[in-house]
């Protein structure tokens, strides 16, 4: 554990006035290509710090942007004014050498479905007391809409300390929504996503006890979601960075990104920071009920969390709403409104004090269901570990394998590695031995037959390859499918794509899962420089040119906000089921009020089959992206990786990042999608496929080093807009 200098935030502290709340407008535009639900003529830049920094601010003053935040990494928020077209003045940073990076502002949301105490027994807490160790004060960074931490007032209305804080210690937290030291909460979120990691109280006239399994933790509230329960990708990411610099042993992220979300360079970095200081991320896998984890839980430094539910035949199972899928790592209680299995009354949630959004007075307790409080019972979980001095890299393997099974098969996508059991956790914490990590490259062609062909091999950290592992992997692009393939004695794996459903000539193949044994882990990736770099290669395309059509029109496409809520009804007098419930405006009587609220995505599928064309682009590749090219001839590549099967011409590209924050994989494509994403010109290496592709050259590894630059694709935000064209993405 890191000891790091806390400060404590007082009880009371003095008014002040604050600037204006900033929120956070959503909008559907579309983007490189790809509708994204963005804020309105916002960008994050980034300078390259190769030049000068006037060179920057020229490039940016040329297109009328006016930097807002200056971030506390190297990334800065830039308004554009209302007239801007905001792809245009992305192409033109993009095309300047000042700048390193120029992305939209996106839109994320608190991922928490509704507004109890079966979900501490459920997760192996006893509900009743903390499993927190007495001389333990981990610090748990809470990025959300707030915590309700303190009596005060400001010009924008007046906030409470819930009583279930009443013994919780702070440390100092920002408000990066309204941008001032007081991120109190205005929406409710935040304070239940708190108050199950560490709260202590009763419920209703009977006194239930009410105790977080994480009680005695230091929370750091950090506010990034409005009081609509909506942020920004800039707001999260400098949360995270400010929690990292404050201290954070665990950050709780209950929230998520709609499902066309390109991972930005910036919230790329900040989780890099994050793994290289040793923080524990959290975060919710989504409750759109996807077989797909979202931003930020699909991050491989990210433990993802899904959801159960009470079920009257098998005791738990996954909720509905619950996004599943490879990047699962296990689930908690999440709860589902209109069930009462346990028959106590109430509708099966996850009981939290909160209040209505907007009335941050009015603290009662309330009812909630989602992967947010799922993932809040993880962070809670992390913190006791790391309190009773478990390592943080130990975290996530010590709690998949003490989690409860719910597949026989073990690892499973709709159930991760079972459902959290804090307390078998803490009780193997001084007998378990991590697993060694594992870490995936892979490389991927066109075969002549129009499907596509890759390899994969899984190494350890010397660089070996490890046989007999299990490898799951996810095509996407021109091909959609879940494979499964088990590594030989070299180390490697092979899979082949489904037919293609797209005529875009780009498959893209993810490894997201490997298991060894019984032991589930996300790879990290690897990349060899593969004996050096190749001959600079010129590309041009006419794609953009021969009239590809105008980007398709967004009218009708909808946009991640809230949905229903349910009401439950109970009943006065003794038990957890006490106390009359309300509506989601009113509190209960007898201060024991419960109510529900919900936030969903609108957006259950595709609103349209339209694509969206990629507008041209000047030196949208970094010098030196590395491409490695294949065709009919060869011969020896295709029997090593690919079964000898006949190869088409075409490209092999890495979608590794700087930062190793990515999803290892690789991407087949041809030159016309290399056109599409590198713009009219694009500058590449080129470098002949070989059977020495895994084996020569230096060893890079994710948390080692940086790899050199241009080594793959994953920081080109155009290479995954295309992506999701290819596969017909539409709405967010």
């Amino acid at each position: 554990m890191r000891y790091l200098p806390r400060v404590l935030v007082p009880i009371a502290a003095a008014a002040a006035l604050a600037s204006p709340a900033r929120a956070a407008t959503a909008t559907t535009q579309v983007i490189d290509g790809l509708p994204q639900v963005i804020a309105s003529q916002q960008l994050i830049v980034s300078c390259n710090p190769a030049v000068l920094p006037s060179l920057c601010t020229a490039a940016l003053d040329l297109v009328g942007a006016v930097v807002s935040d200056l971030g506390l990494g190297n990334f800065k928020l830039a308004i554009l004014p209302a007239t801007a077209p905001l792809q245009g003045v992305l192409d033109a940073l993009r095309g300047t050498l000042a700048i390193a990076s120029a992305e939209p502002n996106r839109i994320l949301i608190g991922s928490a479905a509704y507004p109890q105490t079966w979900e501490f027994t459920a997760a192996g807490a006893p509900g009743d007391m903390t499993l927190m160790p007495g001389t333990a004060h981990p610090i748990v960074a809470v990025l959300d809409s707030g915590v309700a931490y303190e009596d005060y007032a400001d010009f924008r209305g007046s906030y409470a300390r819930a009583p279930v804080f009443a013994s919780t210690q702070f440390a100092q937290g920002w408000d990066f929504v309204n941008a001032d030291a007081h991120p109190n909460d205005d929406n409710g979120h935040g304070t239940a996503m708190a108050s199950i990691i560490a709260g202590r109280g009763s419920f209703s006239t009977s006194a239930v006890p009410f105790v977080g399994p994480a009680a005695g933790a230091i929370i750091l509230p950090v506010k990034v979601l409005d009081a609509a329960n909506q942020g920004t990708e800039f707001w999260l990411a400098e949360g995270i960075r400010y929690a990292v610099q404050a201290g954070a042993d665990v950050i709780n992220l209950s929230l998520d990104f709609a499902r066309n979300y390109v991972p930005g360079a910036s919230l790329r970095a900040a989780l890099a920071d994050a793994r290289a200081a040793g923080v524990v991320v959290v975060a919710a896998s989504g409750n759109t009920g996807d077989g797909r984890v979202l931003y930020p839980a699909a991050f491989p430094d990210v433990l993802s969390v899904g959801a159960v539910r009470l079920d009257a035949l098998r005791g738990y199972a996954v909720a509905s709403y619950s996004n599943t899928g490879e990047a699962l790592d296990l689930v908690a209680p999440g709860g589902m409104a209109s069930q009462d299995v346990n028959g106590d009354g109430l509708w099966d949630g996850d009981l939290a004090q909160s209040f209505p959004p907007g009335a941050p007075t009015q603290i009662s307790w309330w009812l909630f269901s989602g992967t947010s409080p799922a993932a809040a019972h993880a962070s809670a979980a992390a913190a006791t570990l790391i309190g009773s001095g478990v390592p943080p890299a130990t975290v996530r393997p010590l709690l998949q394998a003490t989690a409860a099974d719910m597949s026989p098969n073990g690892w499973d996508p709709s159930t991760g590695s079972g459902r959290l059991q804090t307390g078998a956790a803490l009780a193997r914490a001084c007998t378990f031995n991590a697993p060694a990590p594992l870490y995936a490259d892979a490389v991927a062609a066109l075969r002549l037959d129009g499907r596509a062909a890759a390899a994969v091999m899984i190494a350890d950290a010397t660089g070996d390859g490890v046989s007999n592992v299990k490898v799951r992997v996810r095509w996407r692009g021109a091909a959609t499918a879940s494979q499964t393939g088990t590594t030989d004695w070299r180390g490697i794996a092979r899979f082949v794509s489904p037919a293609p459903v797209s005529s875009k000539k780009l498959f893209l193949i993810e490894v997201q899962r490997v298991i060894s044994g019984r032991t589930a882990q996300r790879p990290l990736p690897f990349a060899r420089s593969s004996g050096g770099f190749g001959s600079l290669g010129l590309n041009l395309s006419l794609a953009g040119l021969l009239g590809s059509g105008s980007a398709s029109s967004t009218d009708g496409l909808t946009i991640w906000g809230y949905g229903g809520s349910g009401v439950a009804s109970g009943t006065t007098g003794s038990g957890v089921a006490s106390g009359t419930t309300g509506s989601d405006d009113e509190a209960g009587s007898a201060g024991s009020g419960v109510a529900s609220g919900t936030t969903g995505s609108t957006g259950g599928g595709a609103a349209s089959t339209g694509n969206y064309p990629l507008t041209l682009n000047v030196a949208g590749c970094p010098l030196g992206l590395l491409l490695h090219s294949y065709g009919l001839t060869s011969f020896s590549a295709s029997q090593t990786f690919f079964s000898g099967a006949l190869l088409a011409g075409g490209y092999s590209v890495r979608t590794v990042d700087n930062s190793w924050t990515l999803t290892p994989g690789a991407a087949a494509l041809d030159s016309n999608e290399l056109g599409l994403i590198c713009g009219l010109v694009g500058v590449a290496q080129l470098k002949s496929l070989s059977t020495s592709y895994f084996t020569s050259g230096t060893f890079y590894a994710a948390g080692v080093g940086s790899p050199p630059s241009g080594l793959g694709a994953g920081d080109i935000t155009r290479f995954w807009a295309e992506v999701m064209n290819a596969e017909g993405s539409s709405a967010p």
